[in-house]
């Protein structure tokens, strides 16, 4: 017993949600036709338009593109410029010359004297 009236509890609950939403259609479909009346004679246009808006997003950091450019040196050419390297210096060269000795008389040397020194007891 106690599940049929919980059964019937059910279908009630249901049949009240159901009843309660009719309102609601009913409502939505004189909405649609209140709409279409106001456009009998008018014709949909279909326009395209395209708008473009710039934006700008920061980054932490500067991202460089690198590139090739071409240009045009002159390279100037080095020119040989003819320098003396070799300079006149004049030397002095020191030579012998050998004096002529009277070989012919002898001087027997002379005898120098020297002293010898003495050491003293102090």
């Amino acid at each position: 017993m106690e599940d049929l009236s919980r059964q019937k509890r059910v279908r009630y609950i249901l049949m009240v949600i159901i009843l309660v939403t009719i309102p609601c259609y009913c409502l939505g479909l004189v909405i649609l036709q209140v709409n279409q009346a106001g456009q009998e004679g008018m014709t949909p246009t279909v326009t395209a338009t395209a708008t473009r808006t710039p934006t700008i997003t920061p980054t932490p950091y500067i991202t460089l593109t690198p590139s090739i450019t071409p240009t045009a040196t002159n390279t100037p050419t080095a020119t040989l410029t003819a320098t003396p390297t070799h300079t006149a210096t004049p030397t002095v060269t020191a030579t012998e010359t050998l004096v002529p000795t009277d070989t012919a008389t002898a001087v027997p040397p002379t005898p120098t004297p020297t002293e010898i020194p003495t050491e003293t007891g102090d």
